[in-house]
């Protein structure tokens, strides 16, 4: 029963906050998601990175051997997304970011938070932030046929980072109205992406029901194994194996859907995939947190 009780506290917020974002989208009342998204992704999220690493209580190796193994998930992600679609003879471009790039922000960060706390987060972000960066460089090549760096490095996200390394390296806490700032503006991200969420799958349209659901399936079940084979190859505990399977197991991003829509990619076809994903998600999201919480 305690177990139970702190599944639902976890899961529960989450439904909650994106439910009034699924509800406010369904009444036709103005809501901007491109803006509110960049308004997280330039603002909210750089000061939450900044504020979570510099109290960041992990040793920098463990970190670093974090980052390491998800860099071996995306990999082998791509591969085995790609081997799948080759066999159903489905377009790549089109369909692998939605089978290779999970949302890893609006619902992995909060996840990591209400599961595993401050830990949790770091290891979260640093999930986040790598994801981001390899989901905006190559979900633009998939979609446009053409790579570019230049949109990765105009994002805050690896400038925040590197800024507060310099403080985590030198071993002294940001000035007081620094961090304060950061915190009072990285709180408000966590909130405002749950919400965009649901505003977001509120206006996405399924039209091939059949395969939406198969593909979505195996964007779950590719993570989820994915997850309990590297953290148990790695000999992962605790918050860091917790996350992993978490994040790997996460729905496809909506930004796949946005690079779809711009490049003309499948995009009714990449919105079924990451509706039908993320409600079996919200569906799984009991089982997968009874798994990484009793591990």
């Amino acid at each position: 029963m305690p177990l139970i009780l702190e599944i639902s506290g976890i899961i529960a917020p989450l439904f909650f906050i994106a439910g009034i974002g699924y509800v406010w989208g369904n009444s036709g009342r103005p809501f901007d998601t491109t803006k509110v998204s960049m308004l997280c992704l330039n603002f909210g999220v750089p000061a939450l990175i900044f504020s979570t690493l510099t109290r960041l209580e992990i040793s920098l190796t463990a970190f670093a051997n974090f980052i390491g193994i998800f860099a071996i998930f995306i990999a082998a992600n791509l591969v085995i997304g790609a081997i799948l679609l080759r066999a159903f003879h489905l377009e790549i471009p089109a369909f692998l970011p939605a089978l290779a790039f999970p949302n890893n922000g609006n619902l992995g960060l909060p996840l990591c938070l209400f599961a595993f706390g401050s830990d949790g987060l770091a290891f979260g972000i640093s999930v986040f932030v790598i994801m981001s960066t390899v989901n905006i460089i190559m979900g633009f090549a998939f979609a446009s046929g053409v790579w570019s760096f230049k949109s990765a490095f105009r994002t805050p996200l690896l400038w925040v980072i590197g800024v507060a390394l310099i403080f985590v390296f030198v071993d002294e806490p940001p000035p007081k109205w620094l961090a304060n700032t950061a915190e009072l503006i990285g709180s408000m991200s966590i909130p405002l992406m749950l919400i965009a969420l649901g505003v977001s799958l509120s206006r996405l349209e399924v039209v091939n029901l059949k395969q939406s659901f198969w593909l979505g399936l195996a964007r779950i079940l590719i993570g989820f194994c994915l997850g309990i084979f590297l953290s148990t190859v790695f000999g992962l505990q605790g918050p860091a194996r917790g996350v992993l399977i978490l994040q790997c197991t996460m729905p496809p991003a909506v930004l796949n859907y946005i690079f779809a829509v711009r490049f003309d990619r499948e995009p009714s076809a990449v919105a079924g995939i990451i509706v039908a994903s993320t409600l079996m998600s919200f569906v799984t999201l009991p089982l997968l947190m009874l798994v990484v919480l009793s591990g």
